[in-house]
């Protein structure tokens, strides 16, 4: 396991995907401080550090999709995993380490993201006004997001030898988490009247009219677990700064790379690799 680390990482470091990804997150993080200065002083409205703090939870996941596409594609059509096993290393053990490196890397991704966004931020902008509490959250919420994104697009490539399928599969899924997430804020953000046109033998009224679209309770306790629970939920949740139930993002991710890391061994254990 120790030599299969040792090589993937040595390969992390020549990996031209992940220091264009490590780049762009280091712009990304010098960007939005910078136009949120320039907002600020176009517009006379004082703006804060907050603002776009949980950003690169959007970015994120795109770029590990990106990522572990390549990076593992890479091993399957080099023939760098047959050759790993016919050199008698076991299959979790390959699999594990693969994942070890993508959720390393997502998280480094994120770091520095974090670190370029504050190191400009602070000086143009002051400190949090949020509970600094809350922002520690926040940041390990999106440090966690990353590391449950790298184990689903892990579980993806390890299971498919085509690099182009695996690299369409991993940029789609990335984007249907973010419409699914967007899709259940707005479902949650509903209000539960509407203004309504009534013709009556005055004329036509406005009133107030039941939403159709609003969820009654037991509605809304389910697509708020999903909404708390899958990716496009929690990214949505850090891009606004907003969460009722911040402290168990960090758990549901840890779930979702148990359960995705599972059936990925299971499943690659079984994998015939021609």
């Amino acid at each position: 396991m120790y030599r299969l680390l040792s090589a993937n990482f040595m390969r992390l470091r020549k990996e031209k995907v992940f220091w264009l990804a490590f780049f762009f997150m280091i712009a990304l993080g010098l960007f939005f401080p910078a136009v949120i200065k320039m907002d600020e002083i176009k517009t006379g409205t004082i703006r804060d550090i907050n603002g776009a703090f949980g950003q690169c939870a959007i970015f994120i996941g795109i770029l590990m999709a990106v990522f572990c596409s390549f990076f593992i594609g890479k091993e399957y059509s080099d023939g760098t995993i047959r050759n790993k096993i016919i050199s008698g290393k076991k299959r979790t053990d390959i699999y594990l380490a693969n994942f070890t490196v993508c959720a390393t890397a997502g998280v480094i991704l994120c770091s520095v993201f974090f670190l370029s966004y504050l190191s400009l931020g602070i000086p143009l902008l002051g400190f949090f006004s949020m509970n600094i509490k809350a922002a520690v959250q926040f940041l390990l919420t999106v440090l966690f997001l990353s590391a449950a994104f790298s184990s689903i697009y892990n579980l993806i490539a390890m299971l498919s030898a085509n690099k182009a399928v695996t690299a369409a599969a991993c940029v789609l899924l990335a984007f249907l988490f973010l419409f699914f997430g967007i899709q259940m804020n707005q479902m949650l953000n509903q209000p539960e009247t509407v203004t309504g046109i009534m013709i009556t033998d005055r004329g036509s009224e406005y009133k107030k009219l039941p939403n159709p679209k609003f969820l009654d309770e037991e509605e809304r306790r389910i697509v708020q677990f999903a909404y708390d629970f899958i990716p496009g939920g929690q990214v949505a949740h850090c891009v606004s700064l907003d969460a009722s139930n911040l402290s168990a993002l960090p758990v549901y991710s840890i779930l979702i790379i148990l359960s995705t890391t599972g059936a990925g061994l299971f499943c690659f254990r079984k994998k015939d690799l021609k």
